[in-house]
């Protein structure tokens, strides 16, 4: 009787080692020095921190310092009171100066854009054989007089009729109107001894009339 032996059985194999011991002290010893150097260097960014830190609280102190140096000086220093006086002027006169324009804006000051108008007004209406000797504008133009000599009367209402036309006499009611003629220019003579005085020469009577226009209160013009 026979009996066959399978030499290639697994079991008879030599068996690999794939982890030996060197290999597995080889291996952490690497994880250790990778462990290290990532404290080391965890280390090395806490001192640079701590150094930046160190001198933060150097700068500031440093600050602190400077910044009680210059209030100790400027507490010391005495005001300029020339300095002080002229601002409390300024101010005084900051002050008057917004109280008038405020006034000018509301109107309480009278009329704020003069008067320039009227006679840029009066110049353009000329009415041939007429003239004006004054003009007389008070308050906002509550009340306007203007005094004129004419050749004749009717030149007068022609006057009147031509401002209407113009924008600053629009509404401009003249409650007033005087016409007249001038008063003879007489002449006196005196005698030599100058014992009396003795009316010598004749009456003269004037070409024209003399006018005086009134307005006292804004109306619709007529």
């Amino acid at each position: 009787m026979s009996q066959q032996i399978n030499l290639c059985n697994p079991l008879f194999r030599k068996q690999k080692k794939y982890f030996s011991a060197i290999t597995m002290f080889q291996a952490l010893g690497l994880i250790l020095l990778g462990i290290l150097s990532f404290y080391g260097y965890l280390a090395y960014q806490t001192r640079g921190l701590a150094t930046q830190d160190l001198q933060m609280i150097q700068l500031q102190d440093n600050a602190k310092r400077q910044l009680n140096a210059l209030a100790s000086r400027v507490g010391n220093r005495k005001p300029n009171q020339a300095l002080s006086d002229r601002v409390a002027q300024m101010e005084q006169t900051l002050h008057a100066e917004v109280s008038v324009l405020n006034m000018l804006q509301r109107g309480e000051l009278g009329n704020q854009t003069g008067f320039s108008p009227y006679f840029i007004a009066l110049s353009r209406r000329t009415v041939n054989g007429l003239w004006l000797t004054g003009l007389n504008i008070s308050g906002m133009a509550d009340e306007i007089g203007i005094d004129g000599r004419a050749l004749q009367p009717e030149l007068v209402a022609k006057l009147i009729q031509q401002l209407k036309y113009e924008p600053v006499f629009a509404g401009v009611h003249f409650t007033k109107l005087e016409i007249r003629r001038p008063a003879p220019a007489d002449k006196e003579a005196q005698t030599g001894d100058n014992k009396a005085a003795v009316s010598a020469s004749a009456t003269h009577v004037a070409p024209y009339i003399e006018f005086a226009l009134v307005k006292s209160s804004a109306g619709p013009a007529k």
